[in-house]
């Protein structure tokens, strides 16, 4: 029978869902598998390479439920020529592909590893983005399993093994490792561009192995499925090419060669510029004998490559791209890519423009101006920006070694003062156009200008492309436009601080730098932020007593677009300053105690995309202390607010949708504050959206308060692009699923609109949900004299997965010193509004 035929037969009732979107490819590699599939089978016990007619008897394709959406099921097929099996998601996954018994025939019982080459891709479906191979498949729901966690953003990926039970999937090992997505495919169109990763799950007795291009990821013990089951293939929600599926003995390790230098590209070399050192670590299959590789350039004109043993220097030679291979001498087929991108060597521009004094800021020859400041110029016309060029920043008399080099695009900044314990490190867009589409606004790195010294600015050319200054083509500005300042002189040691236009910072993290480098730990601080709209990333740590307080909620604005996919994760300093790993929050916060926020809002500007990850934090309260913020604004639209430690929000807005309060607070107190869950942008332009989850609550004891509303009022409202909540859309909380996390939520005395179903809180039956822990008068999800809008007590009937708290049991949690009562060793905790 024609394999192609079969497949399309079989896999017709298969849906798969996933998040993603058409990415770039100019940095993606191109790695196609060898001819020769399933090589060395003297060796394995099965191995199914996807060149000939053997899908039929090779495999069973499981039937797995499709999309409710109307969206198409997931396919498979086979590529001409291309010796490899495809898949492309549709609306909903799970099981897809199970051994068939003459697969079986030669594979032991029990302890075999099970590997394959797995090459993801981007898909418009949603919801979770998993690969997995399976392994002693005991039944629907119930294996063990490895592999890929492939969210949209390099920086969210995961290596994982994982034990599936009753289809509830728990993931003991788990390892960030960054996995590149090739583009989207469409039904008439095979895309050759991505990255092969050789991904290997093993069983040895009860110990359970991941490995990733053939480095030991991690192991975990588990006794749950012995000694049978076949093997196989999960996804959820991810488009991939699949081939060289193989089992074997476990003893046999995995050749490997790894690389230091996790990224697929290089892109901001430069040439005749700084190298790029790569240590490469190269492994034969007995697991500890040193293995020989081979390093090549797709062109060394561009771009060198030099072996000194395990170091490779990959040195930019002149502008243009080139790909450097690395490729094991044990396993040809095991390669690993970087895409380099060689920029043009800088050359000082000479054109002229003519008077500039009205178009240049800091203005020319300007004296007194801040050391942490942003730099501007306005053209004539629209701006566009180039992906190439860069901005120097010279000390006035020199020509060579600038303080401040900022490239068109790849950039990242280090937030904190030189000698610090732990600083943060963020990737970060130092290029911004206001509003009237004319200027360009320049941030500097953090901490490169010193007090009371001139400098001047340059710009190469290409930065901005099409645009003319002073009726002149735009081909950069060189050292003969005279852009120059001079800095304020040091402000006297104090601890208050202003920031704003006429206070002593220009931003709000040049104020908290100052304080973390100068000021006594514990002394009482404050930072004054003066009317106005300040961005940028913010970074506090190890300082206690520190208020921040605005003009007013109206008046004074701290923001930035961070999120996900531009820096993953909820976010760590980092010692040294390497990283970057400073996480998707506007502010980090770790290890402070007593901060407090007040008269301001705190905004992320991201809006949710599918071209993006979302996640997007407000703040980060990563500190087992205190917070207080009063009269105050918190919003973003994904994870508005992740708390640990002692939080307390009084007469407070805080708006998101999507969880967007969620985290490990041992107690945090929502009082006489507004919880709203805003229109998801995701969904397109104003249209009536479902408003998600309001909370997710991680709380690490049973007997913790977790996240406490105390005459609050849960509303919702327009979001970014104009939507609004359909009524009955929104759930007050969605539970983690993690057996050591408690769903700890309380409701006192709230008002809840409309927008809340009736069964108000989202457990197992409720889009696919894991089951929440049972709610008990002293943890789970709680509530008590709940009310509509108006005042008027709510009916309360419906309500699943939560309970309705008596009056005696809602007694520890009616007042904000009650909650709190557990702090500092049973101490307590009394702030005041």
């Amino acid at each position: 029978m024609n394999k192609r035929f079969v497949l399309s037969v079989l896999a017709a009732s298969i849906g798969l869902a996933g998040c993603g979107s058409d990415d770039d490819s100019a940095s993606r590699i191109v790695v196609e598998p060898a001819v020769d599939n399933c090589k060395d089978m003297d060796n394995l016990y099965f191995c199914d390479g996807f060149s000939t007619d053997n899908m039929a008897t090779n495999w069973k394709v499981l039937a797995v439920e499709g999309a409710n959406d109307g969206t198409a099921a997931g396919t498979f097929d086979i590529p001409a020529n291309k010796g490899y099996l495809r898949y492309n998601a549709g609306g909903k996954g799970g099981e897809i592909l199970l051994a068939s018994d003459a697969a079986m025939a030669d594979v032991p019982s029990g302890n075999y590893f099970v590997e394959a080459k797995i090459r993801p891709r981007q898909n418009s479906t949603t919801a979770n983005k998993q690969i997995f191979l399976m392994g002693r498949y005991d039944s629907e729901g119930n294996w063990f399993g490895g592999g890929l966690n492939v969210q949209n953003s390099p920086s969210s990926t995961q290596v994982e093994a994982v034990i599936s039970t009753d289809g509830s999937i728990s993931r003991p090992v788990q390892s960030k490792r960054p996995i590149v997505l090739g583009t989207k495919n469409t039904d008439s169109e095979t895309f050759e561009d991505g990255t092969w990763y050789v991904t290997r799950f093993e069983m040895i007795d009860n110990h359970l192995s991941v490995y990733l291009d053939g480095e030991f990821i991690g192991t975990t013990d588990s006794d749950k499925y012995q000694s049978t089951g076949k093997f196989g293939l999960f996804t959820n929600n991810r488009a991939f090419e699949i081939d060289y599926i193989k089992v074997g003995d476990p003893t046999i390790k995995p050749v490997q060669l790894t690389l230091d230098y996790m990224s697929t590209a290089w892109e901001n070399a430069v040439a005749g510029g700084d190298p790029l050192v790569v240590n490469v670590t190269a492994v034969q299959s007995d697991g500890t004998t040193e293995d020989t590789y081979e390093v090549s350039s797709s062109d060394e004109d561009v771009v060198l490559a030099n072996k000194v043993n395990g170091k490779v220097t990959i040195e930019p030679m002149a502008e243009g791209t080139a790909v450097i291979t690395f490729t094991s001498g044990s396993d040809a087929d095991l390669t690993k890519s970087i895409a380099v991108t060689v920029n043009r060597a800088f050359a000082m521009p000479t054109a002229e423009y003519g008077d500039l004094s009205s178009k240049l800021m800091p203005a020319i020859d300007s004296t007194e101006q801040f050391i942490d400041g942003q730099l501007s110029i306005t053209f004539d016309d629209d701006i566009t920006l180039g992906e190439i060029g860069e901005i120097r920043i010279y000390k006035n008399g020199t020509a060579t070694d600038p303080v401040d080099t900022i490239k068109a695009m790849n950039e990242q900044n280090v937030l904190g003062y030189e000698g610090q314990d732990k600083r943060r490190v963020v990737n970060f867009n130092p290029l911004s156009v206001g509003d009237d589409g004319k200027t360009l606004k320049i941030a500097l790195h953090d901490g490169v200008l010193d007090y009371g010294t001139s400098y001047y600015v340059v710009i190469g050319e290409g930065l901005v492309t099409g645009s003319k200054l002073n009726g002149n083509n735009f081909v950069g500005l060189g050292a003969n436009s005279n852009w120059k300042f001079t800095t304020k002189s040091a402000p006297a040691t104090g601890t208050d601080v202003t920031v704003g236009p006429t206070g002593q910072f220009a931003s709000v993290q040049g104020a908290l730098t100052y304080l973390m480098k100068n000021v006594d730990k514990n002394a009482a601080k404050t930072v004054t932020v003066q009317e106005g709209t300040y961005e940028g990333l913010l970074f506090l740590r190890k300082v206690n007593n520190v208020t921040i307080k605005g003009a007013g909620k109206d008046k004074t604005f701290i923001q930035y677009d961070n999120y996900e996919t531009l820096n993953g994760g909820g976010g760590k300093s980092d010692i040294d300053g390497t990283g970057p790993q400073g996480g998707r929050a506007v502010f980090l916060v770790e290890t402070v105690d007593n901060l407090v926020l007040e008269d301001l809002t705190l905004k992320n500007t991201h809006v949710r995309s599918n071209a993006y990850s979302n996640q997007a934090e407000t703040i980060y309260f990563n500190s087992p202390y205190r917070l207080i913020a009063k009269n105050a604004n918190f919003i973003s639209e994904q994870d508005t607010l992740l708390l640990k430690g002692y939080t307390w929000f009084y007469n407070t807005l805080v708006a998101g949708n999507v969880d967007f309060i969620w985290g490990y607070s041992v107690a945090s107190v929502f009082e006489n504050s507004e919880i709203r869950t805003l229109g998801d942008s995701k969904s397109g332009v104003e249209v009536e959206t479902s408003g998600g989850y309001v909370l997710q609550a991680r709380t690490a004891n049973e007997g913790d308060p977790g996240f406490v509303f105390i005459n609050s009022k849960f509303t919702s409202g327009v979001g970014p692009v104009g939507n609004t909540v359909k009524d009955g859309s929104t759930y007050f909380a969605r539970s983690s699923g993690k057996s050591s996390a408690y769903d700890n939520v309380v409701l006192i005395n709230s008002q809840v609109g409309p927008h809340i179903a009736d069964i108000g809180w989202a457990g197992k039956d409720v889009n696919g949900q894991p089951a929440p822990k049972p709610a008990s008068a002293t943890s789970g999800w709680r509530e008590y004299a709940s009310q509509d809008l108006t005042g008027n007590a709510l009916d309360v009937t419906k309500r699943e997965s939560g309970i309705v708290l008596s009056a005696e049991e809602a007694a520890p949690y009616l007042t904000r010193d009650k909650v709190f009562a557990s702090y500092n060793d049973g101490s307590g905790w009394k702030p005041q509004p």
